[in-house]
């Protein structure tokens, strides 16, 4: 059986996960690029006698080094060399897709066109002479629709024809004006026919657009003639200040110029798509939809989940856990038997409980709306204020997210454009009141100081998450990087598209974070059971009694918090003697402060594996370090302006 490797480019919300899904099903992995944050998924199919790895390039607008999707995408054309590259092209939007067909164009690599939404173009009145467009491009087109799986078989056979070569590929000679011309042949001249990398004009050309790695190569490969290459970027930016912008600039009118020559436009046959689009992007129609769409996704997540949670729960506590403590009570060492309990009870408990109803649901609402094509629409009304604490667009899904579950919501960062943004927004979720630390909020200040008190807590916490996005945008390097996305059409989502995204997303956190939980619980258990965790009381009564100004005893149910949040509050009634009247062990000022530090701090277990796999280790444990020191600087001074004031 011969084998290939097909790699899907396109721009984000062109289809490119549907065919992927289409063709791997279920059958995929999901890794990072090396040094990089951004997923790369490979798969697996079959056709006729060929074995083929599909490789789901992530969305970019195009091939430089302006984000890390960009440089994944890049990188991994130009080193891992797949045989094919299917590059999907948004039929409804075919001059903005062309400037990414162009470049691959200009790397002369092996390519095929497939160009989806065919039918809902013609929908919008925008018809395509396909054979034309093809024979522009010098590269054979399949037209597809990602959806419903029209296309694929014929696609997939011109890509066996081309790496066949049945097929052969004329590519067109994409030209600039005369003056970057001259600077593309001077650079020619000094790139060695030893480099195998990508042929010289498009090599000249990514250093004109000012792709510092490759400069940096040409230096090494041809030292002696530094100096004269160092001479030709700048006679040509005596001309065109900005080269890359002007090269940009060119690309475009080009892709405009054979987008003009193969569409033609007629009537079409609907508008109800513009009048949806106008209502929803709009600031003052489009802010009310938005917030109608995130009380629905926290609904969805908090209450759906809640549901959920209530199930398993009671599947667990009735069936699992009395079978399994049965079992383990069989155990003639209290040792063990209490970190087995831990670890294979309160653990599996604890993970069950968080990725089924709450990573599931959220997920699921996501594709949904992903699907649908809303998403996009909510970070263009919102980059405005996401920007004031240096952050993105789309870091709102994710802060928002971070309400029902903080989990779901680190894994939402993927979707931001870089790494920095990423990280500085997962940090800020962290911050976020997530539903377990709601438990503690409404279940000890809002039952018994009023509801006031506890909005107050979100008040304060709210203003923290401003504070620190602040500071920490000035802090970390690098810069928030501009809204630059294209709006989807609406479309109705097909279910079985969903349930799929749904469970590859779900299963990298059963597979990965799942294991840590329950190996963190047993971990928890020895420590109790051998009586360390107590020892803890002592050192740490300068922070809890001396600072924060609570009970000593109070410090374990901080800890206890870290396994799950709830059991922060559950360890205080422990502690209360089983009294849940907690006002007869800690007076009200004590009760505010504590739930003040336990929506702050890290969140619980599940959270910092996350974090972990996300950013790796060292970030992860940092990251938590940091949340522990605000928790407790903002919770010590708010606990003097409490008895200072005598507010509570």
């Amino acid at each position: 059986m011969k084998r290939i490797k097909i790699a899907l480019v396109g721009n984000p919300n062109v289809g490119k996960s549907c065919v992927f899904n289409y063709l791997t099903g279920l059958g995929q992995i999901v890794s990072n690029w090396p040094g990089k944050t951004v997923e790369v998924a490979t798969g697996k199919t079959r056709f006729s006698n060929y074995e083929i790895d599909v490789i789901d390039l992530p969305g970019t607008y195009a091939i430089g080094n302006a984000s890390d999707d960009e440089i994944v995408t890049k990188e991994y054309i130009l080193k891992e060399k797949p045989d094919v590259i299917v590059n999907i092209v948004d039929a409804t939007l075919l001059e903005r897709n062309l400037f990414l067909t162009l470049q691959l164009i200009e790397l002369k690599v092996p390519i095929v066109i497939a160009l989806n939404f065919i039918e809902e173009s013609k929908d919008k009145g925008i018809e395509i002479d396909v054979k034309n467009l093809e024979k522009m491009l010098g590269v054979p087109i399949v037209p597809i629709d990602a959806l419903r799986g029209y296309g694929i078989n014929e696609l997939i056979k011109t890509c066996i024809a081309i790496v066949n070569k049945r097929k052969k590929l004329k590519f067109i000679k994409i030209e600039y004006d005369d003056h970057i011309e001259r600077a593309i042949k001077a650079l020619c001249k000094f790139i060695p026919n030893k480099q195998k990398l990508m042929n010289k004009r498009a090599f000249s050309l990514r250093i004109l657009e000012g792709d510092e790695e490759l400069l940096k190569e040409l230096m090494m490969l041809n030292p002696k003639n530094k100096v004269t290459i160092e001479l030709i970027l700048p006679e040509l930016r005596s001309i065109h200040r900005e080269i890359s912008i002007q090269i940009a600039k060119e690309r475009y009118g080009i892709a405009s110029s054979i987008a003009k020559k193969v569409i033609k436009l007629k009537k079409p046959k609907y508008s109800k798509q513009e009048l949806l689009d106008r209502i929803t992007t709009e600031p003052r129609t489009g802010l009310l939809v938005m917030l109608i769409v995130m009380f629905l996704i926290f609904f969805s997540i908090f209450y759906l989940g809640s549901i959920l949670e209530e199930m398993i729960s009671y599947l667990l506590e009735n069936y699992y856990s009395p079978m399994l403590t049965s079992l383990l009570n069989l155990i003639p060492s209290t040792l063990i038997k209490e970190t087995l309990t831990f670890a294979l009870v309160l653990g599996i408990e604890s993970g069950l409980v968080i990725a089924i109803p709450y990573i599931f649901t959220y997920y699921l609402v996501i594709s949904i709306l992903e699907d649908i094509g809303y998403l996009p629409r909510m970070a263009y009304l919102m980059d405005k204020l996401m920007h004031r604490i240096g952050l993105h667009g789309k870091s709102i899904i994710p802060m928002f997210l971070g309400f029902g579950c903080n989990v779901p919501a680190i894994l939402a960062t993927r979707i931001l454009p870089s790494k920095r943004e990423r990280f500085l927004t997962s940090i800020l979720v962290l911050l976020i009141p997530c539903s377990a630390r709601t438990a503690i909020i409404l279940g000890a200040v809002g039952k018994y100081l009023g509801v006031l008190y506890a909005l107050s807590i979100y008040a304060l916490v709210l203003i923290l998450i401003f504070i620190v996005g602040k500071i920490l945008a000035k802090k970390l390097p690098g810069e928030s990087t501009g809204l630059i996305m294209e709006m989807p059409p609406y479309r109705i989502p097909l279910i079985s598209a969903i349930l799929k995204k749904t469970w590859i997303r779900i299963k990298d956190f059963i597979y990965i974070a799942f294991p840590l939980i329950v190996i963190g619980s047993g971990v928890l258990g020895l420590l109790k059971e051998s009586g360390l965790i107590y020892a803890i009381i002592v050192p740490m009564r300068p922070i809890v009694s001396g600072w924060l100004m609570l009970p000593d005893v109070a410090g374990l149910g901080l800890i206890y918090g870290v396994l799950r949040k709830e059991m922060a509050l559950e360890m205080l009634v422990v502690l209360a003697g089983g009294n849940k009247n907690l006002l007869t062990f800690m007076t009200s000022a004590q009760m505010f402060v504590f739930s003040l530090v336990s929506a702050i701090y890290v969140p619980c277990i599940a959270t910092i594996a996350v974090l972990a796999h996300e950013f790796g280790w060292k970030k992860a444990i940092l990251t938590s370090l940091l949340t522990i020191f605000i928790a407790l600087i903002f919770g010590g001074i708010v606990a003097r302006v409490i008895f200072y004031f005598n507010l509570i």
